[in-house]
């Protein structure tokens, strides 16, 4: 659901007033015919490999050029194409939402980043020590919920299931830790299942009202939501799952509970909203400065000869792709900020399971390709 697991992409691989982009802006530049020949080629040779029935691509960069594009289908059995303007799930995208709103109540004082897991959720195993910095960073030892066995086939079964806070908690409490608190970096749904309910309690508002208050309406995200049914907003695509190595057929599973994802990934949005996310994320838009610092202090999370992905608190870095991506069944995102360059991509896909890296692969090479020296 989910930045999700990146140990498992290292294998595969191996305060404004406005949004962005609403003030007055030159004309943008247009990528050279043999740029665009070259980033198709790459784009749909990615849709094949991954097997992406549709993909949106969103690539900005000053100075050099700006392309966007949809392909393929949006829905296999009507065969109505994909549009830029189309609502899909973000998955764990959703996380650096959530993130972002937990750093703005640190910023208004009603958090801190030392405080404990225990003062808003007790008997977790060792809620004591673990902190909101812990949760925040994939630093906290906790169990995955999403790796329960159980868990696993009853959502693979129905992702429409009932769900909620309580019953992730419970799974949670039936796990030994993994590891120790501050110990290592590791990739964990859990963490901002629970960041959530800690938003809930702090504000005694719901997080995704929490999200649009802070975040959705400051920024003008109209096409961005955080939704409490299975319904999506129009248009939008559907959502294909093809089993867990992408290779079966493609069922429609557009329809997920986003209570089993929650604030880890439940949130819906568009190609041009997570442009402008993706900036305001990684430049600390909405954060004090001294706040933003801490977001950015990156632990490496798994290094390979083809990239190194880090993570913050609730962003992650590619290799210099600043952002998040996410997997949940039916959709797979990526988007990255590329600060040296005032440069943004976005790809959209949508057929996925919950640990798909299609976009993300994709997006890593495009980046190959239009910033030859930038991943590492």
């Amino acid at each position: 659901m989910l930045l999700r697991r990146q140990t498992r992409l290292a294998l595969t691989l191996g305060l404004i007033a406005l949004p962005f982009g609403l003030a007055s802006q030159p004309a943008a530049a247009q990528f050279s015919p043999d740029d665009l020949k070259a980033l198709t080629e790459i784009v749909e040779k990615g849709i094949a490999d991954q097997r992406q029935p549709g993909l949106n691509v969103g690539i900005w960069i000053p100075g050099r050029g700006d392309w966007v594009a949809s392909f393929g289908k949006a829905d296999i059995k009507t065969g109505t194409p994909m549009k830029v303007g189309d609502h899909v799930r973000i998955a764990s995208v959703t996380k650096s939402f959530t993130g972002v709103a937990t750093l703005l109540l640190v910023d208004q004082g009603k958090l801190s980043l030392e405080d404990k897991l225990s003062r808003f959720i007790k008997g977790i195993p060792n809620g004591d020590i673990i902190t909101i910095r812990n949760l925040l960073g994939m630093t906290s030892g906790i169990y995955d919920f999403s790796s329960d066995e159980q868990f696993l086939k009853d959502f693979t079964a129905n992702p429409s299931m009932p769900f909620s806070s309580d019953d992730m908690i419970a799974i949670v409490k039936r796990h030994q830790p993994d590891f120790a608190p501050g110990e290592k970096v590791v990739y964990c749904d859990t963490n901002f299942a629970f960041l959530g309910v800690i938003i809930e309690k702090v504000t005694g508002k719901p997080a995704g009202v929490v999200i649009e208050e802070l975040i959705l309406q400051p920024l003008k995200l109209a096409d961005t939501s955080y939704p409490t049914t299975t319904s999506m907003p129009e248009p939008y695509s559907r959502g294909y799952y093809a089993g867990e190595d992408g290779e079966g057929e493609s069922v429609d599973y557009t329809a997920v509970n986003p209570a089993i994802t929650s604030s880890a990934g439940a949130m819906i949005s568009t190609l041009d909203d997570l442009r402008i996310w993706a900036k305001a994320l990684a430049t600390g838009a909405l954060l004090k400065p001294q706040t933003h610092a801490e977001q950015i202090k990156f632990g490496v999370m798994v290094k390979t000869p083809v990239v190194t992905v880090s993570y913050g608190l609730g962003i992650a870095n590619f290799g210099g792709l600043i952002g998040h991506n996410g997997a949940i069944f039916g959709y797979t995102t990526a988007m990255f900020y590329v600060p040296e360059f005032d440069a943004t991509l976005v790809l959209e896909g949508n057929q996925s399971s919950n640990s798909s890296s299609a976009t993300t692969l994709i997006a890593i090479d495009l980046a190959k390709y239009l910033f030859p020296d930038l991943i590492k």
